[in-house]
């Protein structure tokens, strides 16, 4: 299975007056926030559930995207909300962003029941979003992954996908965690979400999965 890995672009005229904002207020142009933006605005959907898997590698990374996300959502008028042990650096900053914690304590990601906790999360920030298209960042299911397993994890998504909240919804894993994953977890994993996307420091990389035949992979 090759895959397309590929860097969003933004046209000049909204490059440039992102650009602008974006230098004022010390945050870096996002281009995964773009495509989910674009996503969103060209289906003029109020009930456009969408679902987005981010692979990361460091603190570093995703922290300048949490602070584009926090600027967009500001703008878009998004009900800004997340969830995760409360040792995630992550976590710990979108606190002092002022985003609202769905997080139900006590959490354990030994816990026996996680489908059904996990179950719950979502129900209270879907309530208290209030029919309030939402910006979710979901930190559990990686803590998950890492406590536990992928294949847990994945199991939760697939749940997730049954009754997904209305708005934007990212699932972020650190790619070390995938790596020591077997490949049909990964691939799971990635069929989950609508799309994949991989972050090195301030850049933003798109992966394409297609399931190709040998005799393509070959003749191509």
């Amino acid at each position: 299975m090759p895959k397309d890995v590929l860097v969003r672009g933004v046209d000049e005229g909204i490059y440039s007056s992102l650009g602008v904002a974006a230098k004022e207020r010390g945050i870096s142009i996002n281009s995964l926030v773009k495509d989910a933006i674009d996503s969103w605005l060209s289906k003029k959907d109020d009930d456009v559930k969408i679902h987005h898997l981010i692979l990361y590698a460091d603190d570093k990374s995703i922290e300048s995207l949490l602070r584009s996300l926090d600027y967009f959502a500001k703008k878009s008028g998004w009900f800004k909300c997340h969830c995760g042990p409360s040792s995630n650096s992550s976590v710990r900053l979108l606190n002092e962003m002022k985003w609202y914690n769905g997080t139900i304590s006590p959490y354990d990601s030994n816990a026996k029941n996680l489908l059904n906790y996990c179950g719950n999360v979502m129900q209270g920030i879907a309530k208290k979003a209030n029919n309030q298209p939402v910006c979710c960042i979901d930190f559990i299911l990686g803590d998950i992954a890492n406590q536990k397993s992928l294949s847990q994890a994945v199991k939760i998504e697939h749940e997730y996908n049954k009754a997904r909240i209305g708005g934007l919804m990212f699932c972020p894993y650190k790619t070390p965690d995938l790596l020591s994953a077997g490949i049909d977890d990964m691939i799971e994993l990635f069929e989950e979400h609508d799309q994949i996307f991989i972050l090195k420091g301030d850049k933003v990389y798109k992966l394409h999965l297609t399931l190709e035949s040998t005799h393509k992979m070959i003749m191509s």
